[in-house]
């Protein structure tokens, strides 16, 4: 039997998807950002408790797509480690990171990580990053920055954790370049994809 699982959505408001600085406006990629957060939040909603943890600045946006919402000054793995420290007393539930840009990703891909065994599954990014972690142990924590696929993998390995592995192109596929606008337009069934496609972001002509 599945245990109750709460998902954490790290969400980057300043600044945010500043590798498409190129071919956006700051405007644009604050709405291109928001778009995919509701679309990430729709494949997740009704699988358990959720929670985005963002920078201060995001609530004075009056918006929080339903979600419960925890503002940090910490760093990335900080905050996530401190999330997951507090969990850890008692582990009432398992705990699954959701990237906020997998704006690709469906419902059916958040119950196929959660039926792969494991004490850690991981659900690799392209250019080796790690797009989604589902922790059924207490003991792991997070390492992301740069090629944080194989830190991961380590970081399992060392505290003895059999670790899982979630191969998906929709879990797979992040967008933060330029190139990746074009799996968005291609690909995309929700708002961001609907929004690309308003913003002609990719001649597909």
């Amino acid at each position: 039997m599945s245990r109750p699982l709460w998902i954490v959505i790290p969400f980057k408001f300043s600044d945010c998807k500043s590798r498409l600085a190129d071919c956006l406006s700051p405007s644009e990629r604050m709405g291109l950002a928001m778009a995919m957060l509701q679309d990430v939040l729709e494949a997740v909603a009704g699988r358990g408790r959720i929670t985005i943890i963002s920078r201060p600045g995001f609530l004075a946006q009056g918006w929080g797509g339903g979600a419960e919402v925890r503002i940090s000054d910490l760093d990335l793995n900080e905050a996530l480690n401190e999330m997951i420290g507090e969990q850890a007393k008692g582990w009432a539930e398992d705990m699954l990171i959701v990237m906020a840009d997998l704006a690709l990703l469906q419902p059916e891909d958040i119950d196929a990580i959660s039926a792969i065994p494991g004490d850690v599954v991981l659900a690799p990014g392209r250019g080796g990053g790690t797009n989604m972690i589902l922790m059924r142990s207490p003991a792991f924590r997070t390492c992301y920055r740069g090629i944080s696929f194989p830190k991961h993998q380590k970081m399992a390995l060392d505290l003895g954790l059999t670790a899982g592995y979630f191969y998906s192109y929709r879990a797979g596929c992040d967008i933060d370049e330029p190139s990746d606008l074009v799996e968005l337009v291609l690909h995309g069934r929700g708002r961001s994809a609907c929004l690309a496609r308003e913003m002609k972001l990719v001649d597909i002509q």
